[in-house]
């Protein structure tokens, strides 16, 4: 068997909750999942960008997924988490933390069984998923994270850059 025709592993993600709906992002461009912690609010930003948070030294601004999606945004509880990422974008990646109303596991999912997300209406942003899966018996939707932070979105993270030098220095 050559490697052209050899099994591939399934793929891993990370599964998250946003409202009723269970995401998943792929494990690779994880970097860490965090505890809601103080978020330092930014001026003038759009409602989705909710601010900077500190981590390890770096100021990573932080997106709310619900707000994102076109959700209404929602009160945090002891379950929500900030979900560290490296988004590709331009070649490059950049550090975005999202808020999740939940993280629930890694898992596995054979891109053998995704399937193409339907062309139907539905209460969330569905420009941004790459694909429907399974997991437990239940439906998974698979973010298109490029996508999600598609050009327009990178360059208003951009100028977020030299906040963040500030919010690393603890200047609120």
């Amino acid at each position: 068997m050559t490697s052209a025709t050899a099994p591939r592993e399934p793929a891993q993600y990370v599964t998250i909750g946003i409202d009723r709906e269970v995401f998943a992002i792929e494990v690779a461009i994880v970097r860490e999942i965090l505890d809601l912690q103080p978020i330092t609010r930014l001026p003038h930003a759009p409602s989705f960008l909710v601010g900077m948070i500190d981590v390890r030294g770096q100021g990573v601004p932080t997106v709310d997924l619900r707000v994102k999606l076109g959700l209404p945004a929602a009160q945090p509880t002891a379950n929500t988490r900030i979900v560290v990422l490296d988004v590709p974008q331009r070649g490059q990646s950049i550090t975005v933390g999202v808020i999740a109303d939940r993280v629930f596991e890694v898992t596995s999912l054979d891109e053998r069984g995704l399937e193409t997300p339907p062309q139907v209406g539905g209460r969330w942003r569905s420009d941004c998923i790459k694909a429907i899966g399974r997991s437990n018996g239940n439906f998974v939707i698979v973010f298109d994270i490029a996508r999600l932070f598609a050009e327009d979105d990178v360059a208003l993270l951009d100028m977020t850059n030299g906040v963040a030098d500030l919010v690393a220095d603890g200047v609120p």
